[in-house]
């Protein structure tokens, strides 16, 4: 019920979605630190890419020496040299 009520009270006052706490929310430190917070899984992991599910879709990052240096089942911390970063959407 509460969560119904965190979505009827954000679409009302038009939040964002990682404000109501559902979205995806990534902040970028530069180009060697990327923290992901409201994520679901990790599809693919390797030192070169990191593709992540959310709500939103796929996030996709590209680099070189990616590790995961903080893993918590609500938000990651991702470190290394970052080259891109991708959305790919989900197929509705």
């Amino acid at each position: 019920m509460f969560k119904k009520l965190k979505r009827n009270v954000g679409d009302v006052l038009d939040f964002p979605a990682d404000v109501v706490g559902e979205g995806p929310k990534i902040t970028i430190t530069g180009r060697q630190q990327v923290l992901v917070e409201n994520y679901i899984s990790i599809i693919t992991f390797t030192e070169e890419e990191i593709r992540l599910e959310t709500t939103e879709g796929d996030v996709c990052f590209q680099g070189k020496g990616l590790v995961l240096k903080v893993l918590l089942s609500t938000e990651l911390r991702i470190e290394g040299e970052i080259f891109s970063l991708s959305f790919i959407s989900q197929k509705v």
